[in-house]
């Protein structure tokens, strides 16, 4: 029996909101639902706005953005293409190369110069001993000569003085005089003092008359005489001998320093003309230049490129906005008037 009444109570039981509707009228709930609708439009269009904000503040990044980064393409490209025709003209150079070459040519232009003033030096320095050398050879000729007939037999005067009054005209007897004096300068240097004036004696004619009488009458004085004679002869024919050598031996030594002036001016000018070549051709320096001209007008054609597209897409973007403007303007009006109507 409880359970039986208990399972009547349970259906007669209903919940409150069901109650309420029970309770509402037709018009209650139209007017219920009217609210609901107004309230959704109401959110749809916050959404809606949110959404059309962010695309605003998104598109006039993108065309203030893509403007400046033009901008600094465009000043750019005009740097580009001012460097490529400075690289035309030859206004600016990328390596050192001329610069090197340049200083090269001065170098060895210098080194030659200096070279050749050198070896005019060397040449005017060997002339100078060349002449003093065979001065004094032929001077010591000479004097050998006058000392050899000294020796022999005289009945008076001088050897020089008769010889110079029987054969020779004026210009020999200078040429022969400046000669035996420069042998008796020499005779100074390197012999005795006695000998020396002995020697100076017999080629200026300065023996007194009366030791040519002595030289014929006594034997032992004549002795003496051409045993100091000949010792003084032996020893001019040893400075000879030295002063023959010690001109063979500079004219080889000349010989030697002009050959190697030759080959090494040789070897420079081949070298400066191989310069002079490389500055004309700059192969290094065209080179240079070729690779860097690529390298600009690269980077001007990409530059180029992006910012026809960047301009291409700014247009895109700002006819978008211009678009979406209107259309968010009238999706605002249609929502009004349909909240309007719902309320």
């Amino acid at each position: 029996m409880k359970t039986a009444v208990a399972a009547v109570l349970s259906t007669l039981v209903v919940s409150p909101g069901a109650a309420v509707r029970a309770q509402l009228s037709p018009i209650s709930r139209v007017v219920e639902l009217l609210n609901g609708l107004a309230e959704t439009a109401e959110k749809e269009g916050k959404k809606e706005e949110d959404l059309y904000e962010s695309y605003v503040c998104w598109a006039k990044t993108v065309i203030d953005t893509k403007t400046q980064t033009n901008v600094e393409a465009t000043t750019k490209i005009d740097e580009l293409n001012a460097y490529i025709a400075d690289l035309e003209s030859g206004r600016i150079e990328l390596t050192t190369e001329r610069v090197d070459l340049e200083k090269e040519i001065k170098d060895l232009n210098q080194e030659m110069e200096a070279m050749t003033n050198q070896r005019e030096q060397e040449h005017e320095d060997f002339e100078a001993a060349k002449e003093e050398m065979e001065a004094t050879v032929t001077a010591l000729d000479s004097a050998i000569s006058v000392m050899a007939e000294a020796t022999g037999e005289h009945t008076e005067g001088t050897f020089m003085q008769a010889k110079e009054a029987e054969t020779a005209g004026f210009a020999a007897r200078t040429k022969e005089s400046q000669a035996l004096t420069r042998a008796v300068e020499l005779g100074h240097k390197f012999l005795t003092k006695g000998d020396a004036i002995f020697f100076q004696r017999l080629l200026t004619g300065e023996v007194p008359k009366a030791d040519w009488k002595k030289l014929n009458r006594k034997a032992g004085f004549k002795m003496k005489y051409k045993a100091r004679s000949g010792h003084i002869q032996d020893v001019l024919k040893k400075m000879k001998e030295t002063f023959a050598q010690n001109l063979e031996d500079a004219e080889a030594n000349e010989q030697k320093a002009l050959d190697d002036y030759t080959e090494l001016k040789a070897s420079k000018s081949e070298q400066l003309a191989t310069a002079e070549d490389a500055l004309n051709k700059m192969d290094g320096e065209n080179g240079a230049k070729a690779m860097g001209k690529e390298d600009a007008e690269t980077e001007r054609d990409a530059l180029t490129t992006q910012r026809t597209n960047d301009e291409n897409y700014i247009t895109a973007t700002a006819t978008d906005l211009a678009t979406k403007k209107g259309e968010w303007k009238d999706r605002q009006l249609l929502r009004a008037g349909e909240i309007e109507a719902i309320n």
